[in-house]
């Protein structure tokens, strides 16, 4: 997505482990995936957007955005900025989502098939500016959808 729209992608992966003093390709342990640094580790990831965002560019916050108070605190900082924004919901069947976690190789993601298993996703709010997409339709097809939201917004990214 970022290299079709020209966007600057903002992994929380790498927001997460700068935070924590770890170099990028090293895994991290439980302890920065406590829900103290998760919230860090958001607040951040917004801060970095809205700043990136308001000096011109297109950002996208690749993140989970799985729970609904980071949601709105992404889009109080955007609505506060003047700054247009949706969220991206990508989505795939569970052994999709499996195979793709397992058979990632060099990424900085600690995502684990287990760790996987026991994420959930709190349900969108209707008024929350949101594209669902399939990520297992044509990579043709899923740039055709995405390209209005390209030319209209900043893009955050809530992976499914």
């Amino acid at each position: 997505m970022a290299g079709q729209s020209g966007a600057i992608r903002l992994r929380s992966d790498a927001i997460r482990k700068h935070l924590a003093g770890l170099p990028l390709h090293e895994k991290g342990g439980d302890n920065i995936y406590t829900p103290a640094m998760s919230n860090r580790t958001y607040t951040r990831l917004i801060e970095l957007g809205a700043q990136l965002a308001q000096s011109g560019y297109r950002v996208i916050l690749d993140a989970k955005f799985d729970r609904q108070a980071k949601r709105q605190e992404a889009i109080a900082s955007a609505q506060a900025a003047g700054i247009p924004m949706t969220f991206i919901y990508c989505t795939a069947p569970k052994d999709v989502l499996k195979a793709r976690v397992t058979g990632r190789k060099g990424d900085i993601a600690d995502a684990t098939a287990a760790i996987l298993a026991k994420q959930v996703m709190e349900p969108f709010a209707l008024s929350t500016p949101v594209m669902t997409i399939d990520t297992t339709q044509p990579e043709a097809s899923i740039q055709q959808q995405l390209a209005s939201v390209f030319e209209h917004s900043t893009e955050v990214k809530a992976d499914g």
